[in-house]
Formats: C-alpha cells, sequence, structure tokens
C-alpha cells in the first residue's frame, strides 16, 4: 500500500519540477471532486502524462503502467511513487486482471487514471478510444473524470532519452456520470465513450487555439 505521507510529497516535488521545468499551467480544478472515487481518463501522448496528471490532481491515484517502464529506473520510481500498478502487456488473461483489480480498488474508493487510447499517441493526436473506462464507471457507478494534456508530446516524444523544457497545459472538464435510465448494459457504456470522446475532442480543439 503506498504512504499517503510519501504520495503527497512525492506529488509536491514533481509539481515543482513541472511548474519550475515545463511552466506547467492547470486548469478546471474545482471540477476534481474532494470525495469518493473517481475515474481518470486522459488523452496519452508520452511517458511524462502519468506522473503529471497525479501531480497535478489533489486526489491519490492507482493506475495500470507496463511492466517494462519498472525497469527503467528513475522513471520506474517515479510511477511507481505516484501510483502505478505494473501490467504486462499483451496477456489478455493479465488484462481482465487488471480490469478486476481495478474494480476492487474502485470498490475501495481509490480513484484510478486510465488512458482509453490504450497507448501512446504517436503524433500527439488523440486516438480512437477503448471502451474499459465504461466498462469500470457502469459496473460501479463510479464518475469519469475527462482530463486532457497539451504539449506531452513535444517533452518527451517516443525514441527521446529524456524530456525537453517544454511548456505543460493540463486541462480538466466536468464529471461524466454512467447513465441509470437506460436498462442495456452495453448501450450504458456505448452512451458514456460517445460523451468521453466528445470532452476530450473538444478540449483536444480548445488546445490548439490556446
Amino acid at each position: 500500500m503506498i504512504s499517503r505521507v510519501f504520495y503527497r510529497f512525492a506529488r509536491n516535488v514533481f509539481m515543482l519540477f513541472f511548474r519550475l521545468y515545463n511552466r506547467l499551467e492547470a486548469r478546471g480544478l474545482p471540477n476534481v471532486p474532494k470525495e469518493g472515487p473517481v475515474i481518470v481518463a486522459s488523452n496519452h501522448a508520452s511517458f511524462i502524462d502519468p506522473p503529471l496528471i497525479g501531480a497535478v490532481l489533489p486526489i491519490r491515484l492507482r493506475y495500470p503502467a507496463k511492466e517494462s517502464l519498472f525497469r527503467v529506473s528513475l522513471l520506474g520510481f517515479l510511477i511507481r511513487t505516484l501510483g502505478a500498478v505494473p501490467v504486462a502487456r499483451g496477456d489478455s488473461q493479465r488484462a481482465g486482471a487488471v480490469m478486476k483489480l481495478l474494480l476492487e480498488l474502485l470498490n475501495e474508493g481509490e480513484s484510478v487514471l486510465l488512458f482509453p487510447e490504450g497507448s501512446r499517441s504517436a503524433d500527439g493526436r488523440l486516438k480512437p478510444l477503448e471502451a474499459g473506462v465504461a466498462y469500470l464507471s457502469v459496473k460501479t457507478g463510479v464518475p469519469v473524470l475527462p482530463v486532457y494534456v497539451k504539449g506531452s508530446f513535444e517533452a518527451w516524444p517516443k525514441g527521446r532519452a529524456l524530456p525537453r523544457p517544454s511548456k505543460l497545459k493540463l486541462s480538466i472538464s466536468r464529471l461524466i456520470y454512467p447513465d441509470t435510465d437506460t436498462p442495456n448494459e452495453r448501450e450504458r457504456r456505448e452512451k458514456l465513450m460517445r460523451s468521453l470522446e466528445r470532452e476530450l475532442l473538444a478540449m483536444e480543439g480548445e488546445a490548439d487555439v490556446c
């Protein structure tokens, strides 16, 4: 179990780093609920996204990350400190185990961070979304908090050893609650995914003009 005190300490250290090195700006923090679990769903273009989101949001997050990332000493320490859970990529049985773990965490009142694109974007643009976020939300009744990171692709793209001091902007939208009126669970998941995709695309469009 992650020490809450150490989590807060690490979060403050990384927040200071991002503010100084990447001139971080964050907006929409009042949209983060003060109580109860939440599923944070963000775009994903860089290794820097998980620690960045973990540092900015004033809640403790857990999230799955590729097992190979934990073998990179500094990065492995960084993401583990901010709540990462190692996952073996491409193993369907392991993927099922991860979903089970995330369900347990949500039912225990923990908040989780997921990247519905499934993997990092190769060009920094939003990719088609996978349905895991909707599955978890509909199964647990936990709302989804859309988050969009601008600049992480420029700061730390694939193939680069260390991040650049590029400017980072993080936007937080309003909660999306799973529909409780539609009896069909599949339709409820599809409706939530449409809402999430629409919100992320809107935030991407706003980030492009800012």
